[in-house]
């Protein structure tokens, strides 16, 4: 009997979900029949998303398993992005459109623009939520720890 486990700490974010919020299923992809990216194609974005948001100032060191749930929609955003940028790199160096006679010209593969126009806009959002989040956690550390040469000095001369 095969034995089967699950990952002593899984992703904060399911590749389940990620196909979800792209409609990536093979019943919605009728030209496909099945789904557009693979696990590993789903993996690899997640760790880019979240390499991304480590290399933002100030740097953190997260993994896809220890991401903070509570930036569930950020890592998935990101991962999103990051599969979208690569299929616009996918569509453009296959792209050939044939025309046959007084048919209109029929495209294959010739989506780059499509994937790239929704790549900006998950990145555009990324961007501005990582930089607010970023902003607060660099604000919030230094709560209470922010220290001054001047502290122990007054205006008064203590003889």
């Amino acid at each position: 009997m095969p034995v089967v486990a699950s990952p002593a700490s899984p992703n904060v974010v399911t590749k389940d979900q990620v196909r979800m919020f792209m409609r990536d299923r093979a019943d919605k992809n009728i030209l496909l029949d099945t789904v557009q990216f693979t696990d590993d194609e789903l993996n690899l974005a997640m760790d880019m998303a979240v390499s991304g948001f480590n290399a933002v100032t100030p740097q953190s060191n997260f993994t896809p398993q220890t991401f903070p749930s509570h930036l569930k929609y950020l890592l998935l955003i990101g991962t999103t992005r990051f599969l979208l940028m690569s299929e616009s790199f996918l569509q453009a160096r296959n792209q050939a459109t044939v025309q046959d006679g007084d048919i209109a010209p029929i495209g294959i593969d010739d989506k780059a623009q499509l994937y790239a126009q929704l790549s900006a806009s998950l990145k555009a959002e990324w961007d501005e939520l990582t930089r607010g989040v970023k902003t607060q956690n660099n604000m919030e550390g230094a709560y209470n720890s922010l220290g001054s040469g001047y502290r122990n000095t007054s205006r008064f001369n203590h003889s």
